[in-house]
């Protein structure tokens, strides 16, 4: 039985998991073994999660992690390491910041994979210069269970006769899993952006796609702003066949 001190520490650690710089340097260092405070307050800071001219603010609150085991960081050495396992991101723990990396080319994929798989009812993917590369998560995760519309809205950059064909071929096969999917148009000047991810419950900033597969240093956060995607969509057009 816990007595009541246990019980805080469990619910004060649960909080600490709950944390964007908590989840992000969790998925930063996680499996690099000790890293220096240096490397921690820069990769930190790459995120606008730190800030290198004053990092005292990162070892107080590495002081804070350490006490609560989720990380073992060394005042005699500066070293930090990951010691708690990622959260296995059920409801309580989902991830509200995913980071991208150079070095991470797989897990900048799989991030943007389990947000499409936490979508409810429907996946709005507003991206400016959205690609044929983008259809790949999508077919994966798709699932006719959770999903029932897709829409996708973009710029007219990416639009060619392979981004159209394979749209055809993508819309053929999830109207046969009983999913609406629809790609619009919208021409220049676009009236956003940023890129966003909306469903039911989420809504999702997130880099480029070609970001998330080149790796470049980015991340992708839940907003609790649902950007006007109606508005953006109204103004687009079918994406030509």
């Amino acid at each position: 039985m816990y007595d009541e001190a246990d019980q805080v520490e469990i619910v004060h650690r649960d909080a600490l998991l709950t944390l964007p710089a908590t989840q992000a340097l969790m998925q930063g260092l996680h499996g690099r073994g000790a890293v220096s405070f240096s490397g921690a307050l820069h990769f930190m800071a790459r995120h606008r999660l730190a800030d290198v001219d004053q990092p005292a603010r990162l070892r107080n609150f590495l002081q804070v992690l350490n006490q609560a085991e989720i990380v073992a960081y060394s005042k005699k050495y500066q070293t930090v390491r990951v010691t708690a396992p990622l959260p296995d991101g059920g409801e309580e723990f989902a991830p509200v910041v995913r980071v991208v990396e150079p070095d991470r080319p797989y897990s900048n994929v799989r991030h943007l994979r389990e947000i499409l798989r936490q979508c409810e009812s429907y996946i709005w993917w507003a991206e400016p210069h959205f690609s044929r590369k983008g259809l790949e998560p999508l077919v994966d995760e798709a699932d006719a269970e959770r999903i029932t519309d897709i829409r996708i809205l973009s710029g007219p950059a990416q639009v060619n006769d392979k981004a159209t064909k394979d749209w055809k071929r993508f819309q053929a096969e999830m109207s046969a899993l009983g999913i609406v999917s629809e790609w619009r148009v919208v021409q220049p000047p676009l009236p956003w952006h940023d890129r966003f991810i909306v469903s039911r419950r989420q809504t999702w900033n997130v880099p480029p796609i070609n970001t998330l597969y080149k790796g470049d240093y980015s991340e992708a956060s839940r907003t609790p702003t649902r950007p006007p995607f109606e508005a953006w969509w109204a103004d687009g057009a079918p994406l030509p066949t």
